[in-house]
C-alpha cells in the first residue's frame, strides 16, 4: 500500500457534481482544498471546512497555489452546454491540460527544497459512460471528442490516475434543465435504460476510492441499482416529488434538432439526449461495488428529499 492521501485539491467543486463529492471527502475526513473563482459565492455551497483558494483554470501559477500541499487532485471538469466547440478556452480541454502540467512540475521537483507542493500521489477525474457512444450509428459529437482525449491525457500523465464513468445523475432531473417550471422536458424517446446514481453515493464512492490508492490506475464504471429509461424515471420522479404537481411533457428530437440549428445550448441538448436516449449502458460491475460500496439512494427518495 502506497502512501496514504490525506489532502485533497478539488477543481470544478461548486457545480452541480461537483459539491456532493466535495461533502462526501470532508465528510470521509480529508483535508479539502477546493479552487474557485469567486471564495464568497463559493464559501455558501461548500462545507465551512473546505479551505477555498481564488483561481482560474487558464492560470498555472493559480493551480500550483492550489496545489499547495495536496497529495492528490479531483478533477471535476466538463464542457457547459453553452460552450461553443472553436471557443479559445474549455475547461475539460485546455483547464485540464494545464492542471496535468502543473502536475508534472510538481513531482518534477519534488525533491527540491523550494518545491510549490507534491509529490501528487494520485489525479482522479469524472467522465462519463455516455461517451463510450460515440462511433455508434454514425454518431459524432465535439463535446465527447474532448472527454475522449481527456481520457487519453490522464491515462498518459505520469501519475498514478483514477477515471471515474457515472451513469446518468438523479440531479439531472431537478438541476440538469428537465424540469422547467412544474413540468418535466423529455426530448426524444428514450430506448434504453441507465442506471441512475445520486451525487451523494457518487461523492461516497469516490471518497473510498482515494483511500485505496495503492499508486496503481483505476477505471471505475460508477452506476445506481435499478436500469430505468428517462421516461420510467420520470414517472418514478413524478410520483415521488413533493412540492406540488408535475406534468410530464416529451418534445421530438427533430423539433429539438432544428432548434439546436441556430441555439448552442439546444443544439448541446440535442446531442446530448440522441447519445443518452440510444446508448446501452453495460449491467454494474460487481467488482466496484465490492470495492467502493452499494449505491443507497433510489431515485424515488432523491425526488422525496427535494
Amino acid at each position: 500500500m502506497e502512501e496514504i492521501i490525506k489532502k485533497i485539491t478539488v477543481f470544478g467543486g461548486t457545480g452541480m457534481l461537483g459539491k456532493p463529492v466535495v461533502r462526501e471527502l470532508v465528510r470521509a475526513g480529508y483535508d479539502v482544498t477546493a479552487m474557485v473563482r469567486d471564495t464568497g459565492r463559493a464559501a455558501s455551497k461548500l462545507p465551512g471546512k473546505v479551505t477555498l483558494v481564488e483561481g482560474d483554470l487558464a492560470s498555472r501559477k493559480d493551480i500550483a497555489a492550489a496545489l499547495k500541499g495536496a497529495d492528490a487532485v479531483y478533477l471535476n471538469l466538463s464542457t457547459r452546454p453553452d460552450v461553443k466547440k472553436y471557443e479559445k478556452f474549455i475547461a475539460e480541454r485546455d483547464g485540464l491540460e494545464n492542471v496535468l502540467a502543473v502536475v508534472a512540475q510538481i513531482n518534477g521537483d519534488a525533491e527540491a527544497d523550494d518545491r510549490p507542493a507534491g509529490p501528487i500521489k494520485r489525479v482522479a477525474a469524472i467522465s462519463s459512460l455516455v461517451q463510450r457512444y460515440q462511433g455508434t450509428a454514425g454518431f459524432r459529437w465535439w463535446a465527447f471528442e474532448i472527454k475522449q482525449w481527456a481520457e487519453k491525457m490522464l491515462r498518459e500523465a505520469g501519475v498514478p490516475v483514477t477515471i471515474f464513468y457515472p451513469s446518468s445523475f438523479m440531479e439531472t432531473m431537478d438541476q440538469g434543465g428537465i424540469m422547467q417550471g412544474h413540468r418535466l422536458m423529455l426530448v426524444g424517446k428514450s430506448r434504453q435504460p441507465m442506471y441512475f446514481i445520486a451525487g451523494e453515493d457518487y461523492g461516497r464512492m469516490v471518497a473510498e476510492a482515494f483511500r485505496l490508492h495503492d499508486g496503481s490506475d483505476q477505471f471505475y464504471d460508477i452506476q445506481g441499482s435499478v436500469a430505468l429509461t428517462f421516461g420510467e424515471a420520470a414517472l418514478e420522479f413524478v410520483k415521488n416529488y413533493r412540492h406540488g404537481p408535475l406534468k410530464i411533457t416529451r418534445v421530438p428530437m427533430w423539433l429539438i434538432k432544428a432548434m439546436g440549428a441556430v441555439n448552442a445550448e439546444v443544439d448541446y441538448l440535442a446531442h446530448i439526449m440522441e447519445a443518452l436516449n440510444n446508448y446501452a449502458e453495460p449491467e454494474p460491475d460487481p467488482s466496484v461495488r465490492k470495492k467502493l460500496g452499494h449505491p443507497q439512494v433510489t431515485l424515488g427518495e432523491y425526488a422525496r428529499r427535494l
